[in-house]
């Protein structure tokens, strides 16, 4: 099975609203001519476009609690019943406490969600897939988020311990933090990730369509 590309949006400008949908289309024609696979997270007013795409859509975090009483707060089932496939988790971003992360991974479960739960260094890879069995662990040195500058080129040895450490557990890895372009992927992949998580390079591109069409070329080679 080729590697998952999960692109996140972020609040950048050039992926934000009107931009946001349109990005996230050119991003599933290129993954249906490519046959390639995608998941692209935007922000939560614009994760309406998970009614009109052919590819998953995850949120960029969801907390945890059920419907309720919870102003202000988003719940897996809101995120279900508008057709959304899963959410990132505990993103170096947007950080929350392990038992925090726990519950969250659990109600994404009962709600048949897919979790994808951030880390950032092996050892915390290791105990979130020991402890908590997300269906991804994607580990972002925090030093490499957003230089451009590959931890699979910087830092391989992190890489292929956090794939050995994440899979022995049967939970797939990925791959973050720095993730410019089709041979970071293919590296990745040859370093043992099963994907990517990628941000600025395609949701803060000015030239988008040749950028995911690299990502693309990159996921078909890997």
């Amino acid at each position: 099975m080729k590697p998952v590309i999960i692109v996140n949006f972020k609040t950048y400008e050039r992926a934000t609203g009107r931009k946001a949908f349109v990005l996230a289309r050119k991003i599933a024609e290129i993954a249906n001519a490519t046959k390639t696979n995608w998941i692209v997270c935007p922000q939560h007013v614009d994760l309406f476009m998970a009614r009109y795409l052919e590819i998953p859509v995850f949120a960029q975090h969801v907390d945890a609690c059920e419907p309720g009483r919870n102003t202000g707060f988003v719940t897996p089932y809101s995120l279900k019943i508008n057709g959304v496939k899963g959410s990132l988790v505990n993103h170096s971003e947007h950080r929350i406490p392990f038992k925090e992360i726990d519950n969250v991974v659990e109600l994404l479960k009962k709600y048949k969600l897919k979790s994808v739960v951030c880390a950032n260094s092996v050892r915390e890879a290791a105990r979130i897939a020991k402890k908590i069995k997300p269906d991804y662990v994607a580990v972002e040195p925090p030093g490499l988020i957003g230089t451009g500058i590959s931890v699979s080129k910087a830092q391989p040895d992190v890489v292929e311990k956090s794939a050995k450490a994440v899979k022995k557990y049967g939970v797939k890895f990925l791959c973050g933090a720095g993730i410019s372009n089709g041979e970071d992927v293919r590296m990745a992949v040859k370093l043992g990730a099963d994907g990517v998580l990628v941000a600025s390079a395609i949701a803060n591109s000015k030239t988008p369509t040749k950028v995911i069409k690299n990502f693309a070329n990159g996921a078909v080679l890997a």
